[in-house]
């Protein structure tokens, strides 16, 4: 039986029950019978859930682990790779060759385009004005302390707090 089924069932039984659906006391035993044998189906699935969740919860750690090893030597091949590239371009400049064409591959070393780069020394306060930006953000920690002192601020509210399934 599946946990939809058996929750709607028990759902229905309750209330049942508490509609007074069934006046002897015969049928409400047998509905007191029947609900809990529901209720033994509900822990045996629950305790499935519980296994699986755990299950894919340890396989999801697995994987994240994996991915990690499997990045940190993407950026080890990245770095190694960015070493040898320096080596070679200054191998070249060093003897004058700014093209080197070879069975495989054609290299050359040439000016890089774009926005030329720019390198600020100095401390944001001693530039003008018109040179800085400023990014103003709400303090989401005073303006909750200040709330739940019980200060009204418009457009900000305490949201409840939600729930969430613990297994141990």
């Amino acid at each position: 039986m599946s946990l939809y089924a058996i929750q709607n069932e028990i759902t229905e039984i309750v209330e049942a029950i508490l509609d007074g659906g069934e006046d002897c006391a015969e049928a409400q035993a047998a509905l007191n019978e029947h609900l809990a044998g529901l209720d033994a189906a509900l822990d045996e699935k629950a305790d499935s859930y519980a296994a699986l969740i755990r299950h894919l919860e340890a396989r999801a750690d697995a994987r994240r682990g994996e991915a990690q090893r499997m990045r940190d030597l993407a950026t080890a091949d990245d770095d190694l790779a960015e070493r040898l590239k320096t080596r070679l371009k200054e191998a070249m400049q060093a003897t004058g060759r700014t093209k080197l064409e070879t069975a495989r591959f054609r290299l050359s070393v040439s000016q890089n385009g774009g926005v030329q780069p720019l390198a600020v020394t100095c401390e944001a306060a001693d530039l003008p004005t018109e040179l800085t930006t400023v990014t103003v953000a709400a303090n989401k920690a005073a303006i909750r302390a200040a709330l739940e002192a019980g200060t009204a601020i418009p457009g900000c509210e305490l949201l409840p707090r939600g729930t969430s399934l613990r297994i141990k």
